[in-house]
């Protein structure tokens, strides 16, 4: 795969940092072991420190030249089976080649003939290249293969992240048209009996709508802003119902702070009224409240009703499956919502576990 600049030129490729350190660290440790090596086979100091800072720094050399090479210009789609026999050669080439220099250098002292490998200085020195640089060989393949992989792993995190975005991206470009063609629908319901409150719904929806238009793209908001939001909401519904909807609130101040999807509880206070309307009393309550138990965070929004059916999702409309797949993106596997009767009331709940899985800002 060929890398490219923005203004589409190649861009070279270069080795990490960290493959530069591995690289000096690896080569200083064979430099002492193979001193010590060469010190018992030769059993004289100085032939061996002058081998040693010979060939070690030459082995050094050649295999970084090497990597510079496969790194600039080795053709990615190679098959394993010719970069595997590129190798070997190369190695076995470098091998005969660092064996022929120590040879030589050995020859100058006029050591005599060796107690190991006697008549075999050469051999000896082509195998010990070749089991060094067929060892760092492999180790340089495995974490190249490593790299490669993790960086596979991490473009398709990013891939699936950015997916992700995007679908939350839509979701919240159909959920607030939803409101605002709800919220029209009642002011214009308004303006031919009730001109006056229409006006004053028409300056509610723009508090709000200043609300939610200056958060658009956000992803998370604290717990405190979407209640404000939510009240917000419920006074333009106020002017619309006159003086039949009333609304309370319980919230623990702890989770005031806590971040949530934008324009949650905007979803569960609409259903709320729009299924409270039509309660027996004269006027009905809608309550919201919220407590955090451990890690999690509860909201609750009720209203007066009876539940028709237990899979009330389905007839929840769009602001519901909306929320509900939001939920599921931010808290995947983590968040619960429910819908119960109880004691009259219709009780909307709704559990996050943890911290969201991704969030757009955090505010202080």
């Amino acid at each position: 795969m060929t890398i490219t600049s923005e203004s589409g030129e190649p861009v070279r490729r270069m080795l990490s940092t960290g493959f530069w350190r591995a690289q000096v660290a690896g080569w200083s440790i064979l430099l002492v072991l193979g001193f010590c090596i060469r010190l018992v086979i030769f059993g004289n100091v100085e032939a061996s420190f002058w081998l040693t800072l010979a060939m070690e720094p030459l082995a050094f050399a050649l295999t970084s030249t090497a990597a510079v090479w496969h790194v600039r210009h080795a053709p990615k789609d190679a098959s394993l089976t010719i970069v595997l026999a590129c190798a070997v050669l190369l190695c076995a080439a470098a091998s005969v080649l660092l064996a022929a220099i120590g040879y030589t250098i050995y020859s100058l002292f006029q050591l005599g003939e060796l107690s190991i490998a006697r008549g075999h200085q050469f051999r000896l020195g082509v195998i010990y290249y070749m089991g060094i640089l067929s060892i760092w060989t492999l180790v340089y393949f495995g974490v190249e293969a490593e790299l490669a992989a993790r960086n596979e792993r991490i473009s398709k995190m990013k891939a699936e992240t950015r997916a992700v975005q995007l679908e939350l991206e839509h979701l919240q470009t159909q959920i607030e048209p939803h409101f605002l063609f709800n919220a029209l629908n009642a002011l214009v319901a308004e303006i031919p009996e009730r001109p006056h409150i229409a006006e004053e719904m028409t300056r509610r929806l723009a508090d709000y709508l200043r609300y939610s238009l200056g958060n658009r793209g956000d992803g998370m908001c604290r717990l405190d802003e979407e209640i404000e939001a939510a009240e917000s909401y419920i006074r333009i519904q106020e002017l619309r119902f006159d003086k039949r909807l009333e609304y309370q609130s319980q919230v623990d101040p702890s989770t005031l702070s806590i971040l949530i999807p934008h324009m949650t509880l905007q979803g569960l206070v609409e259903n709320a009224i729009k299924h409270g309307q039509w309660a027996e009393h004269e006027r009905f309550l809608v309550n919201i409240s919220a407590r955090r138990q451990g890690d999690a965070l509860t909201i609750e929004v009720d209203n007066p009703g009876q539940l028709q059916s237990r899979h009330v999702l389905a007839q929840g409309g769009k602001g519901l499956n909306n929320l509900c797949r939001r939920l599921d993106l931010h808290y995947p596997g983590r968040n619960e919502f429910s819908l119960i009767q109880k004691a009259g009331r219709i009780v909307a709940r709704l559990t996050l576990h943890g911290e969201p899985a991704s969030s757009q800002r955090h505010r202080n």
